[in-house]
């Protein structure tokens, strides 16, 4: 069983594991400039997490149950995907596909925004990423699972994240105090190039 994690929510959840005194690490990578072979900070990459439930102390759904969703309301304001963690020991590896839903499940007048898929194992995280969708912060919005029958998805029975909740079972049937483990990712359009020393010295010349 996954051991729980901490909830964080907000910008910057979750990128390093959590220390010994449960505080969360945003680190900053180094690149070696070509020119003065100097270490230069560079900002993360372009997809960071958003939101993020990383509590997975319980067997939660099985992908063969159908109709798998969690609710979630974003910070900012695009997205651009979303994680999910694996029960270890159900399934080995398969497709996991999620999709995003707009003012309503599939089966209450939704609106699918985007989807994308990617190859899932037991007992990890499982990410996919499409290109960023606009989204209200605030708004609630759905991620729908699906793309096979083998995987398991693991999840929180005491209702760790606030502002969403599982769905599960033929017909979406809502579990108010349910969570499942996921994350989502928005786009913060930060260009790698503009922090290496080249990229400051060109950022001088433009002005």
């Amino acid at each position: 069983m996954v051991s729980a994690g901490v909830f964080v929510f907000g910008a910057y959840a979750a990128i390093q594991p959590a220390t010994s005194e449960g505080q969360t690490i945003l680190t900053m990578p180094v690149v070696q400039d070509a020119e003065s072979s100097a270490l230069v900070s560079t900002p993360p990459l372009a997809n960071q997490i958003d939101q993020n439930q990383p509590s997975a102390t319980t067997y939660m759904a099985a992908f063969a149950q159908t109709d798998l969703a969690q609710s979630f309301q974003q910070t900012n304001t695009n997205i651009s995907g979303a994680g999910i963690a694996l029960h270890p020991g159900v399934g080995s590896s398969d497709n996991v596909t999620i999709q995003l839903w707009a003012d309503g499940l599939p089966n209450a007048s939704g609106t699918m925004l985007t989807e994308a898929s990617a190859t899932g194992t037991a007992g990890q995280w499982v990410d996919v990423y499409w290109t960023p969708v606009a989204v209200v912060p605030g708004t609630t919005y759905y991620l729908v699972f699906t793309g096979n029958s083998t995987l398991g998805i693991d999840g929180d029975l005491n209702n760790p994240y606030p502002y969403g909740c599982v769905y599960a079972n033929p017909g979406f049937s809502q579990f108010a105090s349910y969570d499942y483990a996921f994350r989502t990712y928005y786009d913060d359009d930060t260009s790698l190039e503009r922090y290496t020393w080249a990229g400051v010295k060109a950022s001088f010349n433009q002005e």
